[in-house]
């Protein structure tokens, strides 16, 4: 009789240490994954000389022919105008705000304020991020940035990104030197360079 008690209780045990040990492993693989750092990608002299040109946030793409079409795009830019795919722009229903801010420090993308394209009011209206200057400005008729205007995008599927614009001119150039002054020696304009970071996992951590 007390085999069968020590066999029991070997058995017992047994059971309670697997148990133990696979409640250990459970919590293990339950933890929380930390978030991985967003890739920054950085667009230069995107070329809208010619007309408008489209882009795609989450390839990272110039979207060109049919897939424009298709709806492949977020935002467009079209002089200094930004439209996004979305209300009387295009077909899908993407939206945008700008935040005043610097890019670094938007870290979250807000859950409220979104606006897509209406007639007459873009969701980003060009004096959101850029100025013109007059015809008494150093350097006059010249489309100068904003700083601390942050674009936040919520794309057609419900990803979100930040943008900020860095230059409408070809080759980013200083804007403070006599070459930019002067009309004559300034770089051509409608080229955009822009910084942006998009979070392919849905969530607003920015």
């Amino acid at each position: 009789m007390n085999k069968f008690k020590t066999l029991a209780l070997v058995l017992f045990n047994s059971a309670a240490l697997l148990a133990t040990s696979c409640t250990k492993e459970n919590d293990a693989t339950s933890e929380p994954v930390k978030a991985t750092t967003l890739s920054v990608n950085t667009v230069i002299d995107l070329d809208g000389s010619k007309g408008a040109v489209y882009y795609s946030l989450s390839t990272n793409k110039q979207v060109l022919g049919d897939d424009i079409t298709a709806g492949k795009w977020d935002i467009q830019f079209s002089d200094r105008n930004i439209f996004v795919n979305g209300g009387t722009s295009g077909i899908g229903a993407t939206q945008a705000q700008i935040v005043n801010s610097i890019f670094n420090d938007v870290n979250t993308a807000p859950t409220t304020g979104y606006k897509t394209d209406a007639i007459g009011v873009n969701a980003i209206l060009s004096n959101d991020w850029s100025i013109y200057t007059n015809t008494n400005s150093v350097p006059n008729h010249a489309v100068l940035m904003v700083p601390g205007k942050i674009i936040v995008v919520k794309t057609s599927y419900g990803k979100y990104a930040k943008l900020e614009m860095k230059s409408y001119y070809k080759g980013n150039p200083d804007i403070t030197t006599p070459a930019f002054a002067d009309l004559t020696t300034r770089p051509a304009s409608s080229y955009f360079t822009f910084r942006f970071a998009y979070q392919a996992d849905g969530s607003t951590t920015l």
